[in-house]
């Protein structure tokens, strides 16, 4: 339900307010927030350490009381004195940039043709400046809120959630929350994560080197492959690779240099991607001149890495409600002679997470491979009788002129740390929108890719709907 009374003024403020807001954006996603070295007080990193205050002090300049809880990487906000909290939940840090850029360097962001470009300007400086600015139309506005409302900013979402965990450890945990995160109209549910390493059996001969890949939950884009140098495996990869732009090849001391090139996507949604090992590697099973030991390694880890929702290792699982598992490959090197790669899959509530466990391993084993389970975080659905769903739905639906329905995700937010908790989203469409969207080269602009773009007027829609959204759920829960 939309308060009209509130609808003008949320538009009216963010006009009023739209260029100081994308001046304070933009300065927190310069902020290389990628996870380094752990340090005192900086357990992620200095840089991580370094865009966590960047976005508290953002808050705490504002006047809203704030509360930087640097060992264990978060900083909380609050606004009111409600005896319901409403949480608004996101992440400061970032995933690696990667190279091969268009627009700009993954940490000078720029404002092209309404969109705003940057590593990080979407994923997730855009959850961090929606709860910032919903909170100052609130307080600004004087809106008549029973509930108190708590921003919480992390600073290791991407690589292992430490930082929600040591919050829920450590502060009484929000009665609903927003996860600023997702998509629209929210989610109500989301699919179990599993992170494992898978190393061959067999050492490499030739191969004396593999490396590509900074994250699990990346679709990986770009190996370089060191081959110990024959003037019949040069000719050969010459003419297999001429004429393509997927592989470039160098000869540096004794040493031929493949690099192999893909499309890197996030590990929730890998269709469209190309992974660039399972290219590197069907191109070298295929290759006479090199030894048979590596050929049929590398014919290993074509199969394994032939689809990215498990097909070709005899994984593949589709839920009813969460859709198809997906199976993508982040990283890839050689430990003592050894191809070990990472894996990020993604499965439906209908699967047991240690079922998952044990048709990995065999399906490995079967190849002489071995795995080791790094994590394994099991999924999470919303109560079919929570109201929650139905009422922001009924609210993105009257903003946006369309007829969405509530989502599951194969992403994963804090919301599998909080109760109550619903991932959201940071930017959508209207039905009467008539300005263009940026479009950009496949592989980039989306979240985990180069280019990382959010749509500036798709932004404001969306913290639009997150404050009618914060309203609607204070007279649900009071």
């Amino acid at each position: 339900m939309i308060d009209l009374r509130y609808d003008e003024k949320i538009k009216d403020w963010i006009e009023e307010n739209k260029e100081e807001i994308l001046e304070k954006w933009i300065e927190i996603s310069k902020i290389p927030a990628i996870k380094g070295e752990a340090n005192p007080n900086a357990p992620f990193g200095e840089e991580c350490a370094r865009a966590l205050k960047a976005c508290s002090k953002l808050f705490e300049d504002s006047g809203f009381e704030t509360k930087l809880f640097e060992e264990s990487g978060y900083a909380v906000a609050d606004f009111g004195d409600g005896e319901k909290t409403i949480g608004l939940f996101g992440h400061s840090d970032v995933v690696p940039a990667g190279d091969g850029w268009l627009y700009t360097k993954p940490f000078e962001p720029v404002i092209i043709d309404g969109t705003l470009i940057g590593r990080g300007v979407e994923d997730n400086k855009s959850g961090i400046m929606a709860a910032f600015c919903a909170m100052q139309f609130l307080r600004e506005n004087n809106v008549p809120l029973k509930s108190k409302i708590r921003a919480f900013i992390g600073s290791e979402e991407e690589s292992g959630m430490s930082d929600i965990k040591a919050f829920v450890k450590e502060q009484r945990m929000p009665d609903i929350s927003l996860i600023p995160d997702a998509d629209f109209p929210c989610s109500v549910g989301e699919k179990g994560i599993c992170h494992f390493m898978a190393s061959s059996g067999a050492k490499c001969q030739e191969i004396i080197d593999v490396s590509g890949g900074e994250a699990f939950n990346t679709v990986l884009d770009k190996v370089k492959i060191v081959i110990k140098y024959s003037e019949s495996l040069e000719k050969e990869l010459a003419q297999k690779t001429d004429g393509t732009e997927a592989f470039e090849l160098e000869k540096k001391d004794e040493n031929i240099i493949l690099w192999a090139k893909g499309i890197a996507k996030h590990a929730a949604e890998p269709e469209g991607s190309i992974n660039a090992m399972h290219s590197a590697a069907k191109l070298l099973a295929a290759c006479l001149s090199l030894c048979e030991n590596d050929r049929k390694i590398m014919a290993e880890v074509e199969t394994i890495l032939g689809s990215p929702f498990g097909t070709t290792m005899g994984i593949d699982h589709d839920d009813i409600r969460f859709g198809r598992l997906t199976f993508v490959n982040g990283m890839a090197s050689l430990k003592n002679g050894c191809v070990e790669l990472s894996f990020d899959t993604r499965y439906g509530s209908t699967l047991c997470s240690d079922v998952l466990e044990k048709n990995v391993t065999e399906s490995f084993e079967n190849l002489g491979w071995k795995v080791s389970v790094k994590s394994n975080m099991p999924g999470f659905s919303i109560a079919d009788d929570s109201p929650l769903p139905e009422i922001l739905t009924d609210v993105y639906n009257k903003v946006t002129g369309f007829n969405k329905k509530p989502v599951r995700l194969g992403g994963g937010t804090y919301a599998r740390h909080l109760k109550n908790a619903f991932s959201v989203g940071t930017v959508t469409m209207r039905a009467d929108r008539t300005t263009p969207l940026m479009e950009m080269p496949t592989g980039h602009g989306g979240a985990h890719q180069k280019d990382e773009k959010i749509d500036v007027e798709g932004f404001f829609d969306a913290l639009r709907i997150i404050i009618h959204y914060i309203i609607n759920i204070d007279g649900c829960i009071n």
